[in-house]
């Protein structure tokens, strides 16, 4: 466990948010989609959680459901 995460990938792989390559990485889960994402990457997209309308979280949909979130009904569940 590092910090406030644990580490679910140690592999030196790619971070599927910012296309870099990082030691170890987290599975992030929001509005029906995951990515694996670096630990800089993590902290922004908690930071950003609860900012539905954020080109952040625009960019994390588009990555991780393949499609724009329906960014009202976001707003509602939170």
């Amino acid at each position: 466990m590092i910090g406030p995460y644990e580490v679910t990938d140690p592999r030196t792989l790619v971070c599927q948010f910012c296309d870099q390559r990082a030691a170890g990485r987290v599975k992030v889960e929001l509005y029906g989609g995951a990515l694996m994402v670096c630990m800089q990457c993590y902290y922004k997209l908690q930071a950003k959680r609860e900012h539905p309308y954020s080109s952040v979280m625009d960019k994390f949909c588009l990555r991780a459901c393949r499609y724009q979130a329906n960014r009202k009904m976001a707003r509602l569940r939170r």
